[in-house]
């Protein structure tokens, strides 16, 4: 019995890390954006975490950096849009919406271009991990 306690209690202390890990972080934020986005839209690459700043127990801000490829391109995702458009009560608005947000947030994107971005996000220890605190908010900057 006492040959497994040394383990187990090493365990379970590495489960309950001070801090995020990079490979926790790098999870959240991809399943963030997949989650957001089509995932056939964009790869994630060259992901740094930059910056981890605990605010409280438990509580911390990181700041990463990461560059989009975008597989396919603004003007080709509206033709597509076009084709696929239902009039609906919704109408032709409510279904651009998601257009509208990819524009805001990444502006005219073009097939195969790289878009370095730059993110502050919380992270938050629960029973469950470590987890996104606002998975809707994050301070987007494309980086220089």
């Amino acid at each position: 019995m006492k040959k497994w306690f040394i383990p187990l209690l090493a365990l379970w202390l590495a489960a309950c890390s001070a801090e995020p890990a990079a490979d926790e972080i790098e999870g959240q934020i991809r399943a963030r954006l997949h989650g957001s986005a089509d995932a056939q839209l964009f790869d994630i690459s060259d992901f740094q975490v930059l910056d981890k700043t605990q605010r409280e127990e438990g509580v911390y801000l990181v700041s990463v950096s990461y560059r989009i490829h975008f597989k396919q391109g603004l003007a080709e995702l509206r033709v597509l849009q076009d084709e696929d458009l239902i009039y609906d009560r919704a109408g032709p608005f409510q279904q651009e919406m998601g257009l509208m947000e990819l524009e805001r947030k990444y502006g005219e994107f073009e097939a195969g271009q790289a878009l370095a971005q730059q993110v502050q996000v919380w992270m938050v220890r629960t029973e469950q991990g470590w987890r996104l605190a606002e998975p809707a908010q994050g301070v987007h900057s494309p980086a220089a």
